[in-house]
């Protein structure tokens, strides 16, 4: 049997005795903390990496209506002007040319400036769906960036007019819990409703997911 030598009287005290026989001192074996056992393993949740599903920008195509403006007004003033100019006499219609001339000059100018900054607008705005979150940068000269995070995603819709559907994009709506942003739309997008089904999919495996590893 394992004994030790109490401290106050010096005899041999077994270690399995609460005190010391002789003296009456409380076994230094008796009293010490049993060993701890080893703490089970609890695995840590899965942190899941973040990887880009889809990314795109609002359709160049709602650009047409912009490029047949500027193209009829190159061809429908100048035309207008040389009809009227033909039934007047030489300088009359001489002026009409100069001044339809004139007149498409500026407002062609003016359109193909509308139409340069709508495509600057439509190339600085890009929409990023990873399998945690929705990201939405926007700017020109200056950028911003929300997020919704797919975990406080809470319904998703899709919306197609007729010449959408012609042109095959759609605007996405996401409404979530997130108190920053409640609310967005991924406007003109192609394939409307693939984008909103792989937001809605992601959305519904990420509703018990707490635990993301994120780039910066």
């Amino acid at each position: 049997m394992p004994v030790i030598a109490c401290p106050d009287c010096g005899r041999d005290v077994s270690t399995l005795a609460p005190a010391c026989p002789h003296c009456g001192r409380p076994s230094p074996a008796g009293t010490a903390s049993p060993l701890f056992a080893a703490a089970p393993h609890t695995a840590a949740p899965h942190a899941t990496a973040e990887e880009t599903l889809w990314r795109g920008s609002p359709s160049a195509t709602l650009l047409i209506g912009k490029l047949a403006t500027l193209i009829l007004i190159l061809v429908a003033i100048p035309a207008i002007a040389y009809f009227f100019a033909s039934t007047g006499d030489l300088e009359k219609a001489g002026n009409l040319r100069t001044a339809g001339w004139v007149i498409t000059a500026i407002l062609a100018a003016a359109q193909l400036v509308n139409l340069l900054v709508a495509w600057m607008k439509l190339r600085s705005t890009m929409y990023t769906v990873t399998n945690q979150r929705v990201m939405i940068e926007q700017g020109i000269l200056s950028k911003t960036v929300n997020e919704i995070d797919l975990r406080y995603v809470d319904d998703s819709q899709f919306f197609q007019g007729l010449s959408d559907r012609i042109l095959g994009i759609g605007n996405v709506t996401l409404l979530s819990s997130d108190t920053n942003t409640p609310t967005y739309t991924l406007r003109s997008v192609s394939d409307p409703r693939a984008v909103r089904e792989l937001v809605r999919t992601h959305a519904y495996q990420n509703s018990q997911r707490q635990v993301f590893t994120r780039a910066t």
